[in-house]
């Protein structure tokens, strides 16, 4: 099993903690911290956390980031919000540009990402099948699952976790969940991959050196 830093969340930052265990993972000797990858994001507290900002950061220290995403980035980047409005249902749209400091502003900043050399993107949905093959190669996986759904509630609740173990049976993984009980959090494999599965627009990214 992957031995990675494990970190909470301390509120609508779950990505922002994924990406914090990432690179303490990838790159400890950096002695990176939650609140410095927060200040390289962007991040205003209370909103969602869009990683452009601080992917780019990422790859300019040596990190590859390969995504997978539904998301058309081209056409946000080349359009705005408008082009993200066009790529996404309009309730997931809806829910960006309300938890989105400046959705204008944030796609200024999605070529950054684009254009990078260690950044590779699949506009697809991911499969599990991809899931367990970006986790078996170098690097760390994390994934967007429904956290409702994760914690057999009713309703939906957008949320990402880092992968740590796929087994026969189960899978470990991080869950930056508020309270910090979430490390190494272990579920039977069929009910994770459901839930992941069951997903319109899963996410999957792999960091990797």
């Amino acid at each position: 099993m992957k031995q990675v830093p494990y970190h909470g969340n301390p509120g609508n930052a779950c990505a922002l903690a994924c990406y914090t265990m990432a690179a303490q993972y990838l790159l400890p000797e950096k002695h990176f911290t939650f609140e410095r990858l927060a200040e390289k994001a962007d991040w205003h507290k209370g909103y969602v956390v869009w990683g452009f900002r601080l992917w780019k950061w990422l790859m300019d220290h040596g990190v590859h980031i390969v995504d997978y995403d539904t998301i058309d980035y081209q056409a946000w980047a080349d359009n705005g919000a408008e082009g993200l409005r066009a790529s996404v249902p309009p309730k997931e749209f809806e829910f960006y540009q309300k938890n989105t400091f400046d959705l204008e502003e944030e796609s200024k900043r999605v070529s950054l990402m684009l254009d990078h050399p260690n950044f590779s993107y699949k506009k697809q949905k991911p499969t599990w099948g991809d899931v367990v093959r970006e986790h078996n190669l170098p690097g760390i996986v994390d994934v967007t699952v429904n956290k409702r759904h994760l914690d057999r509630e009713e309703g939906f609740v957008g949320h990402r976790v880092i992968l740590l173990d796929i087994t026969d049976n189960e899978v470990v993984f991080h869950d930056p969940n508020r309270d910090g009980s979430g490390k190494e959090r272990r579920e039977p494999l069929e009910h994770f991959r459901t839930v992941f599965e069951a997903q319109s627009e899963p996410e999957l990214a792999r960091y990797y050196l």
